[in-house]
């Protein structure tokens, strides 16, 4: 197993520790070699994409359906045999049935969860010794397009509550400066500016919103930002073309913006080029369908998403419905050399956005998405209701008892108490008249 594997659940340990103490152990750790770090899967990945043919993503494919259907409760004893014969599967089937859908021959299981953007909490596994592998080494390549290199500096913007709940935070472990997009305000902003001036990054990594209200308050207080950076990395939450142009004007810098998943199982990403977002068939396989389940081919026709992942043992999803909609291009080749099929558009979901009692806009994914409470873990279904900024209710169908005040403390927390939450256990939700669950229910005067 990779030290990143070893050492990760030892990150609640290490997050409280005096700043000069994790400096230096974030130092050490910085110079280790990538294979002590990552192990041998990480250049396994890389290897993949170096030597990529024309029959890699094939060979990928293929060998994950005879693991599946050798190993997977839920596929044995079918003769299901390319692609299109197996059935697509979502999260829900997954949830009431999900024994069956993990491998009884590799115990190398991470626990991993997602909110759902459709309400509906989701827990699967990742495989111990590649998952965070090949995710590191994947963004590592992905990254390096854009003029990344290890180690280079990084500002982070996201929606990570910071320890102690701290204005900024120096990560030494990855050489980040991450400010906390719900303490900045008018009265900090002039501290925020110094200290990234000091730290000057020279790439930034941060969810569009958190971005975006930085920006707003380094403008209203006429202070200069100055810094040269290479690349802005958006990630985690959809963005208008607007905000899009806005962020890369502002920092004149080129604007990395990809599509992926907690379940990673597909990716797809833009480059120096291009703003259509390149599938990358050696991370997973990627399919389009309509509401009747048929394949989309053409080019500008919405459809489904539907992912395949290729390195997962211990829970392989084959034709997940990811939730997500898009519409492939009329481009198979690119500038940058990427030849393939390519996403023109992703629609996904609308974004949801709650109001604290600032004014403060909060995207769902900074609030709930990206905090992994282990409470979603008991709630089946969950729907936020806002009337007046800084008041929610939030409906939820529990699988299992939970703690309500903790679980309201861990979301006031997580806005620096900027909100009031209730929460109404209940038995279900109402659909919308076509059968959809809506996350939110916004009622602002925006």
């Amino acid at each position: 197993m990779n030290l990143e594997d070893k050492l990760y659940g030892f990150l609640k340990i290490y997050k409280p520790l005096p700043y000069f103490l994790k400096y230096f152990i974030g130092y050490m750790y910085r110079l280790l070699p990538n294979r002590i770090k990552f192990g041998e899967f990480y250049f396994e990945y890389l290897n993949r994409i170096i030597h990529l043919d024309k029959s890699t993503a094939h060979n990928l494919l293929k060998e994950q359906l005879t693991f599946v259907k050798n190993n997977i409760t839920h596929y044995k004893g079918s003769d299901y045999n390319g692609i299109c014969d197996f059935p697509i599967i979502d999260k829900n089937l997954i949830i009431k049935n999900r024994q069956n859908f993990v491998s009884s021959s590799n115990q190398n299981k991470i626990k991993a969860n997602t909110g759902g953007s459709s309400g509906t909490p989701f827990e699967f596994y990742l495989e111990k010794g590649v998952s965070r592998p090949k995710e590191k080494a994947h963004f590592d390549w992905y990254w390096k397009q854009f003029g990344y290199k290890k180690n280079s500096k990084i500002l982070v913007v996201r929606g990570e509550a910071l320890a102690n709940n701290k204005l900024y935070e120096f990560q030494s472990i990855e050489n980040k400066l991450a400010i906390s997009c719900y303490l900045i305000n008018k009265d900090n902003i002039f501290d925020v500016i110094d200290v990234i001036n000091k730290f000057q990054p020279k790439f930034i990594h941060a969810y569009p919103s958190s971005l975006k209200n930085l920006i707003n308050n380094i403008e209203q207080s006429n202070k200069i930002l100055n810094i040269n950076i290479k690349a802005v990395f958006l990630g985690s939450e959809g963005m208008f073309q607007g905000d899009k142009e806005k962020i890369g004007n502002y920092f004149n810098a080129k604007i990395s913006h990809w599509y992926g998943h907690s379940e990673r199982l597909i990716h797809a990403g833009n480059c120096l080029y291009s703003d259509e977002f390149h599938i990358f068939n050696f991370y997973g396989y990627a399919e389009l369908v309509d509401y009747n389940g048929k394949i989309i081919n053409s080019p500008n026709v919405k459809g489904k998403i539907i992912a395949t992942g290729f390195d997962n043992r211990v829970m392989p999803l084959v034709r997940y419905d990811t939730g997500d909609e898009a519409e492939y291009s009329e481009k198979i080749k690119c500038k940058c050399g990427f030849k393939g099929k390519s996403f023109k558009i992703i629609h996904g979901r609308q974004q949801d956005y709650i109001y604290l009692n600032d004014g403060t806009k909060v995207s769902l994914t900074a609030f709930i998405f990206g905090q992994h409470f282990e409470e979603f873990n008991n709630i089946n279904e969950l729907q936020i209701i806002q009337k007046i900024k800084g008041v929610i209710l939030i409906k939820i169908v529990l699988n299992r008892s939970i703690s309500n005040q903790e679980f309201i403390n861990k979301l006031k927390n997580s806005v620096e108490g900027k909100l009031i939450v209730t929460l109404q256990i209940v038995l279900e939700i109402t659909k919308t008249k076509r059968g959809k669950h809506m996350f939110l229910i916004q009622k602002v005067n925006k």
